[in-house]
C-alpha cells in the first residue's frame, strides 16, 4: 500500500447471501496449520459452487492476511490483500536477505506451470522497496483461479519486512500503478472466472476473530446495514481507490481538515491498518479525544465523523480505540490514526472495521455500508 503503518487483511468462513450468483467469499480464519484445509480439499468444495471459501489468518484486530495457492503442485503463502497496490509478488528461494527469513519462498522449479520471464522489477512501498524478477504461473485464492498470472518473485526486501507475518503481497488496485505495467491478479480473475468486477471488505473489529471476509465479484449483505453509498472516483483516475470528501468532525466538534485548493482526498487502503492524514489535522482531532494510556473512559469517548457531502461516515471509539498488551501484561490503549507530511488521507483498516467497503473495480467507484461490527 502506500503505506504500511501494520499491514493487514481478512476472514469469516460461511456461504451467505452474494449479490451474485458466481460471487466469491475468501474468508478469514485464524488457524493452526493442523486446522487448515488442504488446497485439494479446498479445489473440491469449490468445483461446481457459486461461491468459494477458504480459511485465512487473522492474528488481531489490525494484522489480515490470506492464503493463496501458487504454481503446480500449489505451493501457499500468506499475502496482503492489498487495494492501495496493483503488483503480486512472494518471497524467491534465491533471496538471503534477513527480510526474507523464515518465509515462505517459491522456487520456478518446483512447478510444472512455471514460465520464465526474466525481467527485473522494482515495487517501492512506503515503507520500503522489494526487488526480483517477473515469472508466470497459476495462482488460487479461496478457489478462484488465474492461469499464467504475471507476478514477481523478490530476490531482495526492505528491512521492513522482516519478521512480518505474512509472504508477500497482492495488489488489489489498478493496472495503471502496477510496476512494470504487469496485469493484476484481479483483472485477471474477472476474464478468466465470468466474476463481476467488484471486490468487498468486512473487517472484524474483534482481536483474534475469524470472521472477517474479502469477496470476490460482489458483496455480501449478511456483513453490513442498511443501503450502500456509492463515490465515485476522484478524478475517475483509475490507479488507487482515492475519493474526495468534504469535512470531519469529533463528536460535535468541527475540526478544518485545512485540504487546501485540490480538496479533501483519501485513499481507500486495505494495507494500512490505521487512518492517516496530515500531522497539524490528526494532532487537533486526537486533542479532542484526549485517550488515556490505561484506557479509563475510553468506551465514552465520542465517535469520528468523516463526510462525503450529506454523506456522513461515523467510527465509535470501540473501533478506532486499539488496545494492546504491553510487556507487563496489562493493557494500553492508543487512537488507531496517526499523522504524517502528505496531504492526502489513507482510509485503513480502523475506517474499513466501521464501513464495509465496496470496490466497484470497473465503475470507478467505492461504495460503504455500515459494518455489522458493534
Amino acid at each position: 500500500a502506500a503505506l504500511f503503518i501494520f499491514v493487514a487483511l481478512l476472514v469469516g468462513c460461511a456461504v451467505t447471501e452474494l449479490s451474485h450468483p458466481r460471487a466469491v467469499n475468501v474468508p478469514v480464519k485464524k488457524m493452526t496449520p493442523e486446522q487448515g484445509r488442504s488446497f485439494r480439499q479446498a479445489k473440491n468444495d469449490a468445483f461446481g459452487a457459486s461461491t468459494y471459501t477458504e480459511n485465512l489468518i487473522d492474528t488481531d484486530a489490525t494484522e489480515y492476511y490470506g492464503l493463496i495457492y501458487i504454481g503446480t503442485p500449489p505451493k501457499a503463502f500468506y499475502t496482503i490483500m492489498d487495494t492501495g497496490s496493483s503488483n503480486l509478488w512472494v518471497p524467491a528461494t534465491s533471496c538471503t536477505d534477513r527480510a526474507c527469513q523464515g518465509k515462505n519462498k517459491y522456487n520456478p522449479s518446483d512447478s510444472s506451470t512455471s514460465v520464465a520471464n526474466g525481467e527485473p522489477i522494482t515495487i517501492h512501498y512506503g515503507t520500503g522497496s522489494m526487488k526480483g524478477n517477473l515469472v508466470y504461473d497459476d495462482v488460487s485464492v479461496g478457489g478462484l483461479e488465474v492461469v499464467k498470472q504475471e507476478f514477481a518473485q523478490a530476490t531482495s526486501l526492505a528491512a521492513f519486512f522482516t519478521g512480518s507475518p505474512f509472504d508477500g503481497i497482492l495488489g488489489l488496485a489498478y493496472q495503471s500503478i502496477s510496476a512494470d505495467n504487469v496485469p493484476t491478479f484481479f483483472d485477471n480473475a474477472v476474464k478468466q472466472n465470468g466474476i463481476d468486477s467488484v471486490f468487498s471488505f468486512y473487517l472484524d473489529s474483534t482481536s483474534g476473530s475469524n470472521s472477517s471476509v474479502l469477496t470476490f465479484g460482489g458483496y455480501d449483505s449478511n456483513y453490513f446495514q442498511g443501503t450502500i453509498t456509492y463515490h465515485d472516483l476522484y478524478l475517475d483516475t483509475g490507479n488507487y481507490y482515492m475519493i474526495q470528501w468534504s469535512g470531519v468532525s469529533v463528536g460535535s466538534s468541527s475540526i478544518n481538515p485545512e485540504c487546501g485548493v485540490l480538496g479533501c482526498r483519501a485513499i481507500v487502503d486495505s494495507g494500512t491498518s490505521l487512518i492517516v492524514g496530515p500531522n497539524k489535522v490528526v494532532s487537533s482531532i486526537l486533542s479532542k479525544l484526549n485517550i488515556n494510556e490505561n484506557c479509563a473512559g475510553v468506551d465514552s469517548l465520542p465517535d469520528i465523523t468523516f463526510s462525503i457531502g450529506n454523506n456522513n461516515y461515523a467510527i465509535p471509539s470501540s473501533i478506532y480505540v486499539l488496545r494492546e498488551q504491553a510487556l507487563g501484561g496489562q493493557t494500553v490503549c492508543e487512537a488507531g490514526l496517526q499523522g504524517a507530511t502528505s496531504s492526502e488521507w489513507i482510509w485503513g483498516d480502523v475506517f474499513i472495521r466501521a464501513w464495509y467497503s465496496i470496490f466497484d473495480h470497473e465503475a470507478l467507484r467505492v461504495g460503504f455500508a455500515r459494518s455489522i461490527n458493534p
